[in-house]
């Protein structure tokens, strides 16, 4: 039911919504245009911690409480995100507009890496989608990224 396989090349995943890990690996988790509202990017996530990581993996800084971190968290994407720092990409339901998650260091210190940024750099391209945005900035400090206030963020 679920796609666990590891995907290098951009072109195999070009139209599709899913996470990446800190090697720049693309796993799929659903065509972005044949997706009804349904917390997929949950379920997958929920899954492919469950079957594929090492619970030995999961980090949390230690100088932040661990039950306000675990707090902010709604649900196994952010846990897969923050905790073992993979990149969330997926799509507005309506509009297609690209919604981005990257880690935040000061949850679990995993910083957002170069390979995650050029695959998802390389797919957003492939996708006809603008990669001025935030998250590819040097400066910055954002952590997600929703497409629909893409005029927001040109510089």
């Amino acid at each position: 039911m679920f796609d666990f396989e590891k995907y290098d090349d951009a072109n195999q995943v070009k139209d599709y919504d899913g996470f990446i890990d800190k090697l720049g690996n693309f796993y799929k988790v659903c065509k972005r245009n044949k997706k009804i509202y349904e917390d997929s990017h949950n379920k997958w996530a929920e899954q492919f911690i469950k079957e594929k990581l090492n619970i030995s993996d999961f980090k949390l800084n230690p100088s932040v409480s661990m039950l306000l971190c675990l707090s902010k968290m709604n649900g196994p994407a952010e846990i897969l995100i923050h905790c073992f720092g993979f990149v969330y990409y997926s799509h507005d339901p309506i509009y297609l507009k690209p919604i981005i998650k990257v880690p935040n260091p000061k949850i679990a210190s995993y910083k957002v890496t170069k390979e995650q940024l050029d695959m998802l750099s390389m797919v957003m391209l492939l996708n006809n989608e603008d990669i001025n945005i935030p998250i590819f900035f040097d400066d910055n400090e954002e952590y997600s990224y929703c497409g629909l206030d893409d005029n927001k963020y040109k510089r």
